[in-house]
């Protein structure tokens, strides 16, 4: 499966361009940033962000919990995906990453060789999604996470229900 990265677009937070070769790669790239310390900028910059991936025909990159975690366990998940949805009326393509927290330890500025496995769910339509159901799509799109994760990477919190065989 080839990725045509000129039709993709991340998103993160403004100080991402502190972290060596990584933040300046991920500028000269022009991906977008937002300053999540101003919460009225930060909306703001979510609906332009939400105004150029429809103008320009974008697939926007986004990781729903904001932040990764040390050990690699998914976190809650913001809502800033959702407001995003809301406004483009995109449909979602949920990617599962497992490993990458070996990969790149929260807080190290060394990369390690590591196996990382991306999965790809079904795409979430998101035309009949509304503003009082926020909560829910959040809650679905974070189901759908944990039941794909191996169980060292579910939230401590988590009910493990399957086998894992």
């Amino acid at each position: 499966m080839a990725l045509d990265l000129a039709l993709h677009v991340g998103i993160a937070k403004k100080e991402i361009i502190w972290y060596p070769i990584f933040g300046q790669l991920y500028v000269l790239a022009n991906h977008l940033r937002i300053d999540r310390t101003n919460p009225t900028a930060a909306i703001q910059s979510m609906k332009e962000v939400a105004h150029e991936v429809v103008k320009n025909n974008l697939s926007l990159i986004i990781f729903p919990e904001g932040t990764r975690s040390k050990d690699g366990r998914l976190l809650p998940f913001k809502k800033g995906f959702v407001h995003l949805a809301l406004q483009t009326r995109l449909p979602i393509v949920p990617m599962i990453f497992t490993g990458t927290h070996r990969a790149w330890r929260k807080g190290g500025l060394h990369v390690r060789s590591a196996a990382i496995t991306v999965r790809y769910l079904r795409p979430i339509k998101t035309d009949d999604w509304t503003d009082d159901k926020v909560n829910d799509c959040v809650r679905l799109l974070h189901d759908m996470y944990v039941e794909n994760l191996p169980e060292a990477q579910m939230p401590l919190h988590y009910k493990v229900t399957r086998n894992f065989s």
